[in-house]
């Protein structure tokens, strides 16, 4: 297969364009000017407030029908890709503003800032830009936990052995395990709605962070914006601005980080030692030298991620520690920080899904290795108690001497033999027979027997699974209604310019 790289013979599929986005990083990339990803949001904060400011009688409506028709023919730009911010003005909301003056005048052009100041524009715009973001992670996290459960469900009797301490610990089922990660994944989606729920207000109107004399309606704005209403205190958000997109940094981090256990797991498993998984080609990556590689690429970028996403969040936390009273120049970092973080982040879950909806897994192996390592030890412990009601602790003792009996034989399980001996030293007289030692050291039964609610039986994964699907969908219904939102606020803001 010519792939135009270094490798690529020893695969059957060519990398999927995705890996190979997400893999490249910066190195064949640049990045964009902050404030143009700002530019649709300055324009919506621009034209709600031209719409206030003359319902409020601070603007004639001839003025504010040439400023709406000016902001509309740049937003007309912007959509075609014919508008680029210049170095020669400072920031978006100055290049916006330059556009106004240079094309009616400074009569015209000159009263859009007229109640406003660039610190509240700009915090207007971060909210709104990261508004969208954490709506837009919520819809990736709901569409991975949908494969999550999806592959639940489909190998949710397949036996294969939990480990801790990177050791074999118990059996379980890889449903079991995926519903581990969704569960995980749907307490993200959650977080990033508490991050909208918080932080969905309306600083335009505080000014510098000192309030204006003149006479604004900011619930009009808030409405027009899809706000909830305006910050109760027009010093607060130019203050904190560091604060939402602190906030937001932490959600993604610990997205991140669950992102990044997942593809530990996933790479551990998927090696030639473990052999229980399999990633598809178009998710590996070979190498310029050895003709055998299949490299888990787009896992390891995963876990780079999650470092980057920490040590960014721990710069932003550090920017809004020691800021004097109102705006600080500081925080106009902070804008950088987190947009590098949305942008080395966002793909992650919608990556990670692509990874796990094409796994091969290999049962065979998985079942085999579900017997070795005395991994159904502790199950043939609760045996031991519950059937002869023996103190946990004396059973344990026991139990633990057959481990060490049974591999001085060679064994991956405990025998009859060394089980009847340690029992018979800790002065335990039951009557268990070979059978009874086997049959509570059967994988299948094993998980079948863990019938408490979030064990790995088929009725209580069958519980977890619908469970979450109703977690799903209330987060589904809840972001359906926020993008409606936001669609009625710009519909109502049409219809205001309309009747200027």
């Amino acid at each position: 297969m010519k792939t135009g790289k270094l490798w690529g013979e020893r695969f059957e599929k060519e990398p999927a364009a995705l890996a190979e986005t997400f893999t490249s990083g910066r190195d064949v990339r640049g990045i964009p000017p902050a404030d143009e990803r700002l530019i649709p949001y300055d324009l919506w904060g621009s034209r709600a407030h031209v719409v206030m400011l003359v319902r409020q009688k601070i603007l004639a409506r001839r003025e504010a029908r040439a400023l709406i028709k000016g902001l509309k023919e740049i937003e007309k730009s912007w959509r075609k890709g014919d508008l680029r911010l210049g170095p020669s003005k400072e920031d978006v909301h100055s290049s916006v503003e330059a556009w106004l003056i240079k094309k009616y005048g400074m009569e015209v052009g000159g009263r859009l800032h007229t109640a406003r100041s660039r610190n509240d524009q700009v915090v207007l715009d971060m909210r709104l830009y990261l508004r969208d973001c954490a709506l837009d992670f919520i819809g990736e996290l709901t569409s991975f936990v949908h494969v999550l459960l999806s592959q639940a469900q489909k190998y949710r009797d397949v036996i294969l052995p939990g480990y801790t301490h990177h050791q074999p610990a118990q059996v379980t089922t890889l449903g079991h395990v995926w519903l581990s990660f969704a569960g995980a994944f749907l307490r993200d989606g959650r977080r990033f709605q508490d991050w909208y729920e918080r932080f969905n207000q309306n600083p335009l109107g505080s000014m510098t962070g000192y309030s204006t004399s003149f006479p604004i309606d900011r619930n009009l704005t808030s409405r027009l914006l899809g706000f909830d209403g305006p910050c109760q205190n027009s010093l607060d958000p130019i203050q904190n601005r560091w604060e939402p997109e602190a906030e937001m940094a932490f959600d993604i981090a610990v997205t991140m980080n669950h992102l990044s256990t997942l593809a530990q797991t996933l790479i551990i498993l998927g090696t030639g030692e473990f052999g229980m998984l399999r990633l598809d080609d178009a998710y590996c990556s070979g190498s310029s030298m050895m003709p055998q590689k299949r490299n888990p690429d787009p896992l390891e970028v995963i876990k780079a991620k999650a470092a980057v996403a920490q040590g960014l969040l721990n710069s932003l936390l550090s920017m809004g520690k020691a800021n004097f009273l109102g705006y600080n120049r500081d925080t106009q970092w902070t804008k950088y920080l987190i947009m590098d973080l949305i942008d080395e982040c966002f793909y992650g879950p919608r990556i990670m899904s692509e990874i796990v909806s094409s796994l091969q897994v290999n049962e065979s192996q998985m079942t085999a290795l579900s017997r070795k390592g005395f991994i159904a030890a502790p199950d043939l412990l609760e045996r031991i108690v519950q059937e002869w009601g023996v103190p946990f602790r004396k059973a344990k003792l026991a139990v633990e001497k057959a481990v060490r009996y049974s591999e001085a034989e060679g064994l991956d399980q405990v025998s009859f033999a060394a089980m009847k001996r340690a029992l018979n030293e800790e002065s335990l007289n039951l009557k268990i027979d070979e059978r009874s030692v086997q049959a509570a050291q059967e994988a299948k039964d094993i998980v079948s027997r863990r019938k408490a609610l979030g064990g790995t039986a088929p009725r209580a994964l069958q519980e977890n699974i619908l469970s979450l699907s109703r977690g799903i969908q209330l987060l589904q219904k809840w972001l359906s209604q926020k993008r409606k939102h936001q669609f009625l606020a710009k519909t109502k803001l049409a219809e205001m310019e309309r009747n200027l």
